[in-house]
């Protein structure tokens, strides 16, 4: 039998019989059964370490009786922050305005920041609205509250002076456009099936909505606005006296030329036309030719006379009557000498309550914001008849 299979008994019993091989053995039969004896005693203390273990496994095993072992992972804590910049917020904000379930952290959030749009939502409104050529040819600002901003509204030029003289203070005088908090007021109802979108869809719709028509009516604003008492307005570009041209109609590039030359120079760099569709494609596009240079159409963006030309159709007026027959004005001018600010941030609100019977929920867009020229003289009108 191999010693690596024996068992304890075996092994003293194999010890016993090499005892009686001593007597009368050679020195190499001595040498093998000494050698035998190391391997016997080695299998013996393996087997006496085998059983201690055994003994310890089934002694833990008997003390651990009736215990439930329970083995948790390490619990990854993620940290939700609910400040108006994260998606969280964001998420908490466009729930509120579904009346989808929110939790208790969600709504906490929500009070805490008095409910206040979402900054990348509110971003995105006013990226919309900057898209639109005029608003974004206008100097556009956001500075909280009422603005006053100084011009000057008369000023002369600087002058060489002699060394060791004095400078004269010319005649410069500054004044100030003032701006302050105008509602302008969207509503917006949706039906059920809108309410049911996911979150990004949701407010991706929302915002396109409320961009759209806040656009149409910054746009009046900008070219009409009357700041009567009735219905306070920005201040528009054709009610702060711009220069008047003269022209009342355009029949050749000699009347394009007698609006532009009513211009100061220094504000043809950065001039630009606003007029509609109207009297683009039917008064100017016939007039040019390759030859006159007087139009380049640039992509989808058209010029005239090298300047861009935004179309808007708030250049025409009138009621389309036989006693007030449409007139269509055109604007040439620098239009950074328009300011309009975003006095208090665009927010929005939801009423259920409002189209109850048709299960609609109403949303409320509100700015307060403000518009004026701040230099009349940077802007000229024609007032054509047709």
């Amino acid at each position: 039998m191999e010693i690596r299979e024996m068992t304890m008994d075996e092994i003293e019993a194999r010890k016993a019989e090499i005892k009686n091989e001593f007597e009368g053995a050679s020195l190499e039969r001595l040498e093998e059964l000494d050698k035998e004896i190391d391997e016997l005693d080695a299998r013996a203390k393996e087997i006496g370490e085998e059983a201690e273990k055994r003994n310890a496994i089934v002694e833990k095993i008997k003390n651990n009786e009736g215990k439930v072992i329970k083995t948790m992972e390490n619990e990854i804590k993620v940290e939700r922050n609910f400040t108006p910049d994260t998606v969280e917020y964001r998420d908490a904000y466009m729930k509120s305005l579904q009346g989808k379930p929110m939790s208790l952290e969600e709504r906490s959030a929500l009070t805490s920041a008095a409910s206040v749009i979402p900054t990348t939502t509110v971003n995105k409104i006013y990226g919309l609205l900057e898209e639109n050529p005029l608003i974004k040819a206008v100097d556009t600002l956001h500075i909280p509250g009422y603005l006053s901003i100084p011009k000057a509204t008369a000023f002369g030029d600087a002058a060489w002076t002699a060394m060791a003289s004095d400078a004269s203070t010319g005649t410069d005088t500054v004044g100030a456009v003032s701006l302050t908090a105008k509602k302008l007021i969207k509503i917006v109802e949706i039906t059920a099936d809108i309410q049911a979108m996911s979150i990004d869809a949701f407010e991706g719709w929302l915002v396109r909505k409320l961009a759209d028509k806040m656009e149409a009516a910054i746009c009046a604003a900008i070219v009409n606005g009357n700041t009567s008492a009735t219905v306070p307005e920005p201040q528009g570009i054709l009610n702060a006296s711009p220069i008047a041209s003269g022209v009342t109609a355009i029949s050749s590039i000699a009347n394009v030329g007698t609006i532009m030359e009513k211009l100061a120079a220094p504000y043809h760099r950065n001039a630009s036309f606003v007029m509609t569709s109207h009297t683009f494609f039917t008064n100017i596009l016939p007039l040019a030719s390759d030859s006159n240079g007087m139009l380049v159409n640039d992509g989808i963006q058209y010029r005239l006379m090298g300047h861009p030309v935004i179309l808007d159709e708030n250049c025409r007026t009138g009621a389309g009557t036989t006693s007030s027959p449409y007139k269509y004005n055109v604007l040439f001018g620098d239009f950074r000498n328009y300011v309009f600010n975003f006095g208090e941030g665009i927010n929005i609100e939801a009423d259920q309550s409002v189209a109850f019977k048709s299960g609609s929920t109403v949303y409320r867009a509100m700015a307060l914001c403000d518009g004026a020229v701040a230099d009349p003289s940077a802007f000229v009108k024609a007032e054509l008849s047709a």
